[in-house]
């Protein structure tokens, strides 16, 4: 009998593991330089129409329902994907918004021509960041997606550009290839399952999304982290990109040696990307363990499918169980089915926490539409005794080398779950290694059964639009196209600016360095000032749980000048802004008066220092550039802190200079 818990760790030299990553961010791209619409300026638009790239917040306008039908592809098979997304034979919900959907999303119009500055943005990145070779001539393709995701029932995808041996990224001092580059249009916004069926919102559905993949050259966990960190490091100082939450993706690719290739789906959160592979490493290694201990069982294929699932409903029918209770009162049904020779087998973690019976309710819940499964090894339990144990076994013909699991619903929903485990067992024990498959991200770690991986079959050409020439002008067009690195930036803001390091990384990476850069270079003031602000006091606001949204660059633009100007002390501006952010209806200019009250003009201050420096002549000629220090504390006592103490001290020590030169 194999170890029932899973090892905390895996040898991955040892194991083989390669990873690769495909990166996803949505691309901002106007459809129309010239629109005189402003969410299409500011959010930018479709790939394949001009409406505005917004995640919607309200109510939709219209709710459209359709059910998807798998189709073959440019093979002429239908993919098996597709095969098993229509065995759940779901209804699909979409919710529309008629400010940013338009016919376009219902497929009830062909497509637009490729959003052109989408394309431009994405084969400059491709040739001026990662040193791709774009293709002559791209080709729109559909691929066949029927899980709801999109309307049309396929997602369109344009490969932009291929990798050669220059092509690739260096991470920690490893080079990391940058396999190819490709465009596509993201899908719909996944709302959940209600009653049965899916909702879908159309309003993300078709923003430009670029896809970039690597070769499987990372071997550890840690390293994935590294390489996708550095990706969107690359691609945010592009400023072609969106940000924020929802705007990311990353799908990652996992095996180990005696393993395969499957698929993490989906990842939102960079820091959890070591922990997906990990946890899928160690997967692929506890199941072949498991296929291993099914052979010494004598586990039989052939049997297993023919056994038929058997209707426990009158037996349970007085139990005291709150799960069959349930079941019973909604007119649904308890059924059991025998999983021959797994006794003891379902508690089997294939991850940390995640054991074989959770897989298996996951494949009821994702293929048969159900609601998973308990099982044997976890009984007596939820109300079932040990009575009833034996009573569904003697039902079942289960004996004790046998375990057997529960499903409550409607037949036909629970029959289709206990099809769909039978056939992932199939397709367990028939694959040549492990079964290719795409997994469902979790919360902890690790990953749920998706689907399987799909194949060339679900791939064909676009029919609604030409191939796409790529001619000179395009690439004269990328040659005004520079983007600056992340570490020139630094430098820069470090020499320029004169930025700690450590400031200028945190200004560099930050979204808001574009307008670091305005405000700095429109307003005579410290960047040090501007930069603390936009990274310390607008997070010490936040933390304070006061509404920063209302603070934009005009805000800043006022209440920078008003410090450059004199008129306000550098020391006010967290209390200027807390306080607008307290009642933002009133104009910033209001509280930056009221901030002012007592600070000194720039030009009594200097009145006043020419006098000081006139009165203590003697006292600097004898003391020198000592005299500074005495002669700061009397200005300040003068003005009671409300000026720039820096250029109280550069006024003052100008003016020493001047009576040094004299004497």
């Amino acid at each position: 009998m194999v170890n029932i818990k899973a090892p905390e760790n895996l040898d991955y030299e040892k194991e083989g593991l390669m990873i690769g990553l495909e990166f996803h961010q949505q691309i901002y791209a106007p459809y129309h330089l010239d629109s005189h619409s402003e969410l299409e300026i500011t959010e930018g638009s479709k790939l394949f129409c001009p409406c505005p790239a917004v995640i919607q917040e309200k109510e939709p306008d219209l709710e459209i329902i359709r059910q998807l039908r798998a189709v073959s592809g440019e093979t002429g098979e239908v993919d098996i994907t597709a095969k098993f997304e229509k065995s759940k034979n779901q209804m699909i919900h979409y919710e529309y918004y008629k400010d940013t959907n338009c016919l376009v999303e219902l497929d009830e119009e062909p497509i637009h021509p490729v959003n052109p500055n989408a394309l431009l943005r994405v084969i400059a990145i491709s040739k001026n960041l990662f040193n791709l070779q774009i293709f002559d001539e791209l080709l729109v393709c559909r691929k066949t997606i029927i899980d709801g995701s999109n309307t049309s029932g396929f997602q369109r995808t344009i490969q932009v550009a291929y990798g050669n041996e220059d092509s690739f990224i260096t991470v920690n001092g490893k080079k990391i290839k940058i396999y190819q580059v490709n465009l596509e249009e993201d899908s719909a916004k996944n709302m959940g399952k209600f009653s049965g069926y899916k909702k879908f919102s159309l309003d993300r559905l078709g923003i430009p999304l670029i896809e970039i993949a690597t070769d499987p050259d990372m071997n550890s966990p840690e390293e994935v982290l590294s390489v996708a960190s550095r990706i969107g490091e690359l691609l945010r100082t592009t400023k072609f990109v969106k940000r924020g939450l929802g705007t990311i993706r990353q799908d990652i690719n996992v095996s180990i040696t005696k393993g395969t290739r499957v698929e993490i789906k989906g990842v939102q959160e960079l820091a959890l990307l070591p922990e997906f592979v990990k946890n899928e490493a160690i997967r692929q290694y506890r199941m072949l363990e498991f296929l291993s201990e099914l052979e010494n069982r004598n586990f039989d294929l052939n049997k297993f499918l023919k056994i038929k699932s058997v209707d426990l409903t009158k037996i349970l029918s007085k139990s005291d169980s709150n799960l069959v209770k349930k079941a019973i009162k909604q007119k649904h049904k308890v059924i059991g089915l025998k999983l021959p020779k797994l006794s003891g087998m379902l508690g089997y973690e294939l991850q940390e926490g995640y054991r074989l019976g959770t897989e298996l309710s996951e494949v009821v819940k994702v293929l048969g539409g159900g609601g998973g499964i308990i099982h044997s090894d976890e009984l007596p339990k939820f109300g079932i005794n040990e009575e009833e144990v034996d009573l569904i076994r003697d039902a079942l013909k289960a004996d004790s080398n046998d375990a057997f699991a529960i499903s409550f619903g409607k037949k036909t929903v629970v029959e289709r779950g206990f099809t769909s485990i039978k056939e992932i067992f199939k397709l367990w024990i028939e694959s040549e290694t492990l079964l290719p498959e795409v997994r469902a991200p979790r919360s902890d770690g690790t990953t749920g059964f998706l689907r399987p991986l799909p194949g060339q079959a679900r791939m064909y050409p676009e029919t609604d639009i030409l191939p796409i020439d790529i001619g000179s002008e395009i690439f004269d067009k990328l040659n005004n196209i520079v983007f600056e690195l992340p570490e020139d930036r630094i430098d820069r803001y470090h020499k320029d600016f004169s930025l700690s390091m450590e400031l200028a990384e945190r200004m560099s990476s930050s979204p808001e360095n574009e307008l670091f850069e305005k405000l700095v270079n429109e307003n005579s003031v410290e960047p040090v000032l501007v930069a603390s602000t936009l990274l310390n006091t607008m997070v010490e606001l936040r933390r304070e749980d006061l509404d920063i949204s209302k603070i934009n660059e005009t805000v800043l633009g006022e209440l920078f000048k008003a410090v450059s100007d004199s008129t306000l002390n550098k020391s006010k501006v967290p209390e200027v802004l807390r306080a607008y952010c307290l009642n933002p209806k009133n104009p910033i200019q209001n509280y930056i008066i009221e901030y002012s009250k007592g600070t000194i003009s720039e030009e009594d201050l200097v009145d006043f220092i020419n006098d000081l420096v006139l009165k203590n002549k003697k006292l600097i000629i004898d003391k020198e550039m000592r005299s500074v220090g005495g002669l700061m504390g009397d200005i300040m006592k003068f003005t009671k802190g409300n000026v720039d103490g820096k250029k109280a001290n550069k006024f003052l020590v100008s003016e020493i200079k001047k009576i040094l030169n004299q004497s």
